[in-house]
């Protein structure tokens, strides 16, 4: 009798494992599959259904988390956007609460922009509040984020480079999104992340392996030349001055990482300015700043990963945006008074 009862205990905590392991993600994959609640589908059915496209691991524990939220009559009817990425906790949150995709509206966010900025225009353009997306992401310009940020490289292998205490700044790609209406932060940065997986290609990631370089020196490299220079040519050449600069142990130098601390948008920064003391000033501190410093378009970061060998150690950008380089200091002071008087 006393074998039994311990072969019945064995087995109620086996089947309680099992049973929590039902909220884990189906896998890591990134991509978003379509997925579709149709009139008289009660939770059941959706449970079933979303088993048969492995979005969720049990359809019990999916049907324990209707019971214990009260939502048997809450799902709502329409097209939803989820990944095998999502818990079931997620999953059951999102077609009980949040609106299907046929209410959808179009969000842009350009190419350069910092999280600050992003922030500012979802707020703006009410759909999320700066609190809400700052939860996700993280802030800019911080070395140590206050509070935990979701385990977003559990889900996309390219964060795994990036320091955890890092926010998102960089990994954030610049596109136009449609996004239904009522939806949160949490499903934008979702849809952000999944587009820099795939605009981040694996040839891409083979060519920053085969250079020795981690993702997050590429991004932040990328920032940079997006806030430098326009074109791809002249991306390219800078790419090579910064990279040259980097791997000899020199500051980058870069106007763009100081007017990320300090918010100004200045072609030629301060003599004081140049002082301040960040760890993303490439002034003062040598080789790439702590981070991005801002999110980079595919034109940047191909720039990155393939600099166009030249002599030069120097350049500047006119007012017309014009670039001029200089192979010594003495041709970038004489370029400067000549073209930034």
């Amino acid at each position: 009798m006393k074998a039994f009862l311990v072969t019945i205990l064995i087995a109620l905590v086996f089947g309680g494992f099992v049973f929590l392991q039902g909220d884990r993600p189906v896998s890591r994959a990134a991509e978003t599959k379509l997925f579709v609640v149709s009139k008289g589908q009660g939770a059941r059915d959706i449970a079933s259904a979303l088993a048969d496209a492995k979005l969720i691991r049990s359809k019990n524990y999916f049907l324990y988390l209707v019971w214990r939220h009260g939502d048997q009559d809450k799902f709502k009817i329409g097209s939803f956007e989820l990944s095998p990425s999502m818990t079931s906790a997620e999953i059951e949150k999102e077609l009980a609460h949040d609106q299907p995709i046929s209410n959808e509206r179009e969000v842009t966010v350009l190419e350069g922009w910092t999280l600050d900025d992003i922030a500012e225009y979802l707020e703006k353009e009410n759909v999320a509040s700066k609190k809400a997306f700052f939860a996700e992401t993280g802030e800019s310009a911080k070395f140590v984020q206050t509070g935990t940020l979701p385990d977003w490289a559990a889900s996309y292998p390219l964060l795994t480079s990036k320091p955890a205490s890092a926010s998102l700044e960089g990994y954030l790609f610049p596109d136009t999104y449609r996004i239904y209406v009522g939806g949160d932060a949490k499903a934008l940065v979702r849809r952000m992340l999944q587009n820099f997986e795939m605009k981040f290609t694996p040839a891409m990631r083979q060519e920053a392996a085969v250079q020795k370089r981690t993702i997050h020196q590429v991004v932040t490299m990328a920032s940079v030349i997006e806030r430098e220079v326009r074109g791809d040519e002249d991306r390219a050449m800078v790419s090579d001055v910064f990279w040259k600069r980097v791997d000899s142990g020199r500051g980058l130098e870069a106007d763009s990482t100081v007017n990320y601390i300090t918010g100004h948008s200045t072609p030629s920064v301060s003599y004081l300015d140049t002082k301040i003391d960040n760890p993303w000033n490439t002034y003062k501190y040598k080789g790439l700043p702590a981070g991005p410093i801002g999110n980079p378009s595919l034109s940047a970061l191909l720039a990155a990963l393939h600099p166009k060998a030249n002599p030069y150690w120097y350049f500047l950008t006119d007012k017309q945006g014009n670039v001029h380089y200089a192979k010594t200091l003495d041709e970038q002071i004489a370029n400067k008074a000549k073209y930034l008087r």
